[in-house]
């Protein structure tokens, strides 16, 4: 597949702007629905204001999308040539949402993509290197599931924080009262207090939904992007 080296500020924009023409056209999409931004994280509106139609099938696996016969397990696909995206059931609902919006990435980053299969992906860190155009795709669906706007105001929201959180032994000990100090020293690049902030379901005395779970996506994933967005202040 051929593609160019987008950026990621690019990337982002492409996904920001198909979210922002959901918006627009939200009382067509929802007619007799009130919506709110997160509804608008959804490949099936993405692909249907594209042109797209979006299936869900139990499984991609059979002769009808893998005719090659690889023995690979198919969590996605895209066939511009019946305008169809075609997204698996059978990896779970995360791994359905992401590769979703993955396949959306392709659909509006890669043009010259006639027909693509894709391998099951909730967006948590792969050990094997990608090519360019995945990472690229996984770009875009980390971007459109997860805005940096509404990732910043339910973070700022669920910990009392405005811009940047200020690490602390208090904070440390929210998060893990067991051991505080595993995430008061983590190193810088471990990840492991936006892990914890990503799966938190209790801080400051008070019950919470975890981001990862109210955006639909895996701890890692959300981990990865509370990083991206440098919502943790270090040191």
């Amino acid at each position: 597949m051929w593609c160019f080296a987008m950026n990621e500020a690019q990337i982002e924009k492409a996904a920001t702007d198909l979210l922002m023409q959901i918006y627009r056209d939200r009382r067509y999409l929802w007619p007799d629905q009130d919506t709110h931004p997160m509804m608008m994280r959804s490949p099936r509106i993405a692909a249907l204001v594209c042109g797209y139609d979006f299936h869900v099938y139990p499984t991609l696996g059979d002769t009808q999308f893998n005719r090659h016969n690889t023995g690979t397990r198919i969590a996605g696909l895209i066939d511009r040539q019946s305008n169809k995206i075609a997204v698996a059931t059978e990896f779970g609902d995360k791994v359905q949402l992401f590769t979703g919006a993955h396949e959306i990435g392709h659909l509006v980053l890669h043009e010259d993509t006639v027909m693509h299969r894709d391998r099951a992906l909730d967006g948590s860190p792969l050990q094997a290197p990608r090519p360019l155009a995945e990472r690229q795709a996984d770009r875009f669906a980390a971007c459109f599931l997860m805005p940096h706007k509404l990732v910043r105001e339910r973070f700022e929201f669920m910990f009392c924080c405005s811009d940047q959180m200020r690490f602390s032994d208090v904070i440390a000990y929210h998060l893990d009262p067991l051991n505080p100090d595993r995430l008061l020293y983590a190193p810088k690049d471990s990840g492991e207090r936006e892990l914890a902030l990503a799966r938190c379901t209790q801080f400051n005395n008070k019950h919470l939904v975890s981001l990862a779970q109210q955006f639909g996506v895996s701890d890692s994933a959300m981990a990865i992007r509370i990083k991206e967005l440098n919502l943790v202040r270090w040191p």
